[in-house]
């Protein structure tokens, strides 16, 4: 292999590996900080300090500084274990829960002892969280199982937060949006901050997937079985994600842990499982057909055991039709036959005889050549040729099956790598 291709092959290597490093570290943004102090309230400095993900099982470890203080940054949301040692202190241990984007205050204490001893410290959310002074909602993807969402779609409830108003997902405003989780340009109605639904964003592990065309629009709505957490921000955002001034909204997706894991589920409707409602349907005028099947499937867990190597994969179908029909306009029968036996050859007369709708029921005449023509039509000598009774344009209803499927894939995999 001539030295040209090997320095090529190794500038090529070296590229994909910064490509796959860069967004491992902007992936996460959540962060667990605090102080180590002794029972008098002072700071223990180099205490060692060590993070362990408990769905995971991955570790890091950090020392505190002259002061006490310790940070650790880029955590994906989930439950965590801190353990903090120092000579001549007991070892101390915290349990603690990080949401997605949240910068957690954790002060450690630690007593007076010998290091084989050990202090186990419950924690619970507080009131108030002092080292963050967000206003957000954070979400999970059980209240989309949990509440009526149209379209399982996980993006609507995002008027839930503090400070947000409007109708959630919408149908109009952008050519393709939907209300489920199928659209190229999912628009939402939702409002902060004064500002219109324009001013929102919203980032997918640290992509950013609002549409640069249509702004506060996503291009990718997720699959809500992808979803680990999502939160809702009004105020105070990251400075990675700086171009919100309504509200930002940050999905986390979920990872494969230590052991395997899935789920499965369809939901199903059609028009049997909805109640006649008064000026919509009733008994002799019931719904027309429809039905929806609406699948997920979802499964994770190690690709290595024990080795910080985890898979997750998860799919959602959908299969769904709708009655679809109206009132269509179309020329007679009678007039086609008429022009095929006077023009023959004309191109009006092929385009008509070649488009003729099929499937119209009720069926009426809109207009005679009396009505097209006025005094102009008739048999007799200066008129037109055509016969004044002749029904030239008619009108009947149609039906027609609107279909709307779709199959949206996700798929991770994960691999913590040590210094």
């Amino acid at each position: 292999m001539s030295r040209r291709r090997v320095l090529y092959l190794a500038i090529l290597l070296c590229s994909l590996l910064a490509l796959w490093a860069v967004p491992s570290f902007a992936q996460f943004t959540a962060n667990i900080q605090g102080v180590v102090q002794d029972p008098t309230g002072a700071g223990v400095a180099k205490a060692q300090i060590e993070l362990l993900n408990v769905a995971t099982g991955e570790r890091k470890s950090a020392n505190s500084d002259a002061s006490g203080n310790y940070r650790f940054v880029s955590l994906a949301p989930g439950s965590y274990k801190v353990t903090a040692a120092a000579t001549g202190f007991s070892k101390t241990e915290a349990s603690v829960t990080v949401l997605t984007e949240q910068n957690v205050n954790l002060p450690i204490s630690l007593r007076v002892g010998s290091a084989s001893e050990s202090v186990v410290v419950s924690t619970e959310a507080p009131i108030v969280d002092t080292a963050d002074s967000r206003t957000e909602l954070t979400l999970d993807n059980k209240g989309v199982a949990q509440l009526p969402i149209v379209g399982r779609n996980l993006v609507t409830l995002v008027t839930m937060a503090p400070g947000v108003s409007g109708l959630g997902t919408s149908t109009s405003g952008s050519p393709a949006s939907g209300v489920d989780n199928f659209s190229t340009e999912e628009q939402v109605d939702a409002s902060a901050n004064g500002q219109g639904q324009n001013n929102n964003q919203y980032v997918i592990d640290g992509l950013d997937v609002t549409s640069g065309i249509r702004q506060g629009v996503l291009n990718l709505t997720p699959q809500p079985e992808s979803i680990q957490e999502t939160s809702v921000q009004v105020n105070t955002f990251s400075v990675e994600h700086s171009r919100a001034a309504g509200l930002q909204t940050i999905f986390t997706t979920k990872s494969g842990t230590d052991a395997f894991h899935g789920a499965a589920s369809d939901w199903f409707n059609y028009q049997g499982m909805f109640a006649n409602q008064h000026f919509v349907s009733s008994k002799d005028s019931p719904y027309k057909p429809f039905h929806s099947n609406n699948m997920d499937f979802a499964i994770g867990g190690p690709i290595i055991p024990h080795r910080n190597s985890f898979f997750y994969f998860a799919i959602e179908p959908l299969r769904s039709s709708a009655s679809a029909g109206g009132l269509v306009t179309f020329a007679s029968p009678d007039f086609i036959s008429f022009a095929q036996a006077n023009y023959p050859s004309t191109v009006g007369t092929g385009i008509l005889a070649k488009y003729v709708p099929s499937g119209v029921g009720s069926v009426t005449v809109q207009q005679t050549a009396a009505d097209v023509f006025g005094t102009a039509c008739g048999t007799t000598a200066g008129k037109n040729g055509v016969p004044c009774t002749l029904a030239m344009i008619n009108q009947g209803s149609f039906g027609a099956t609107q279909i709307r499927n779709g199959t949206q894939y996700f798929a991770r995999i994960d691999q913590a790598l040590h210094k």
